[in-house]
């Protein structure tokens, strides 16, 4: 049975609930347009040459024990030969594995954040963020080693007012694998769907302090904490993880901010090194096709983007079903991104009124070379 025929009864299964959708976003569509009204976006940090803002670096883990083993000592040593006054904090989501005690044992110096339960990856870096102080804050992932020399590049690119967050050039512990990540994120919206991938890092990039990129790496990146406030954090809609920050780099382009990779800050990813050892394939891969429809709902407001994707859906799932070797796969992510629709579009709604910028014009600024 060809594959176009094997997908068929699925697709047409799901026919109504994209009716379903459409007329949901039409609404908000309608909905938004009373919320309208660009207005500039808010500012903080002055220039000041050589601005060098003191930062905090926040590491959210779940029974992490092994990797912060790994990967303390690396960004200790980062703020040794950086000096400036920065610190680090864990946030601990409920470990069983002895993490908090290890950390105050091993690490003294490292400032732990206790939690009753594992929150997720938003949650924690929210509820670590609002025990911060400094100007800068800057989420590392539990699985990340950095360079010694990792901070400066990314403080220096806050110069720039404008600048919501700095990211790392990302490389694999594996030198031989193909470098699926590199901190320079690339978009597209096609076909009524958008498409993520990192491009390629040339040594004309390498040159260069920064790069506009479509989102800033949630688990190594800077942040102005003031403007992350003001985008109210990362959203919980995606939880347990993925495309959350996708997401909060998007607002933050259309309100007008920045997001740039710094190509000179580096950092070796041991790709998915919590997620792996918690939570299948499977899952892990679902909930990113969950939040890719997510992110749609949630974020663009363009009416012909929207319209494209509500004339595409039919399609979108076809193409992921044929792609797949379980039609169910596709039907399950969808049904569950579903679940969170109102949810989505309530926020929509809310935001619309802070965009200084639309999509399309989100997307060309991010793309830039």
């Amino acid at each position: 049975m060809s594959s176009k025929l094997r997908v068929l009864p699925y697709v047409v299964l799901l026919l109504p609930l994209d009716l379903f959708v459409a007329v949901c976003l039409a609404a908000a569509v309608v909905a938004g347009t009373f919320k309208r009204g660009l207005k500039p976006a808010t500012t903080f940090n002055p220039v000041v040459a050589g601005f060098s803002p003191r930062c905090t670096i926040l590491i959210v883990s779940w029974d992490g024990r092994h990797l912060l083993a790994e990967s303390l000592p690396s960004v200790i040593g980062a703020i040794e030969a950086e000096g400036g006054g920065h610190e680090v904090m864990v946030v601990d989501n409920g470990s069983a594995d002895g993490s908090v005690g290890f950390i105050r044992e091993h690490f003294p110096t490292v400032r732990v954040l206790p939690l009753d339960r594992n929150y997720g990856f938003s949650e924690g870096n929210n509820r670590g963020v609002a025990e911060i102080t400094t100007d800068t804050v800057i989420f590392l992932n539990n699985d990340m080693i950095v360079e010694r020399n990792f901070l400066r590049p990314l403080l220096h690119g806050f110069s720039d007012p404008s600048v919501f967050a700095v990211t790392s050039q990302i490389f694999f512990q594996d030198s031989t694998r193909r470098r699926e990540e590199t901190g320079k994120t690339r978009a597209r919206f096609q076909n009524g769907a958008f498409y993520f991938w990192h491009d390629e890092i040339g040594p004309e990039d390498d040159q260069r302090e920064t790069i506009p990129v479509f989102w800033a790496g949630g688990g190594s990146c800077a942040v102005d904490r003031l403007k992350f406030l003001e985008l109210g954090g990362f959203d919980a809609l995606y939880h347990p993880f993925y495309v959350e920050d996708t997401d909060l780099s998007y607002q933050a382009w259309k309100r007008g901010w920045k997001c740039h990779l710094a190509p000179a800050s580096r950092v070796v990813h041991k790709h998915r090194g919590t997620t792996q050892a918690k939570f299948s394939n499977d899952f892990v891969d679902n909930t990113i096709r969950k939040n890719q429809y997510l992110f749609i709902w949630k974020n663009v407001t363009d009416a012909a983007m929207i319209f494209e994707h509500i004339l595409s859906l039919p399609r979108i799932h076809a193409r992921s079903m044929r792609k797949d070797p379980d039609p169910m796969f596709e039907t399950r992510a969808y049904l569950r991104a579903i679940g969170q629709l109102a949810q989505a579009l309530q926020r929509r709604i809310a935001n619309q009124a802070a965009y200084t910028i639309s999509d399309k014009a989100a997307l060309e600024r991010s793309q830039k070379p």
